[in-house]
């Protein structure tokens, strides 16, 4: 069986996370690359490989200090490398989302990868018109994977 194109690593202690779990972020990783690539919907190349891995407030708020100048904790954050992406996502950050928004924390996870995925193939959220249009296209790929 060949290697999964994306790759889910727990490196938070703060928040239990099954191994099933990561395994199923995994899939939902592939599924969504494979759906947006085979519908055309990439608005550059698809990276070949993507590492994910799954933080806590401290260490994302240090990310985004570094690299956005901006010291609060965020949901999620992506590195483009070319052929490889990077996602970074704040478990605590989508404990909180989760318990706010009365979803699933699994669910919220989901949603952060899939957010992370389409920032690598392209997508961005800076205006309202291009947050609305991502925002409609991640519920669309959230609906289409099993469990979600």
């Amino acid at each position: 069986m060949p290697r999964p194109r994306v790759q889910v690593h727990n490196r938070q202690t703060i928040c239990p996370i099954s191994g099933v779990f990561v395994e199923s972020l995994m899939r939902a990783g592939d599924a969504v690359l494979q759906e947006v690539t085979k519908a055309g919907l990439a608005r550059v190349s698809p990276p070949e490989s993507v590492e994910v891995s799954l933080i806590g407030d401290k260490e994302i708020s240090l990310v985004h200090t570094q690299f956005m100048d901006n010291p609060e904790p965020t949901d999620v954050i992506t590195f483009p490398y070319g052929a490889e992406g990077e996602i970074l996502i704040s478990v605590e950050t989508a404990q909180r989302q989760s318990e706010e928004f009365n979803s699933p924390l699994e669910r919220e996870i989901t949603l952060y990868l899939v957010h992370g995925i389409l920032h690598l193939v392209g997508y961005e959220d800076g205006t309202k018109s291009s947050r609305d249009e991502m925002d409609a296209l991640q519920e669309s790929l959230l609906a289409g994977l099993p469990g979600v």
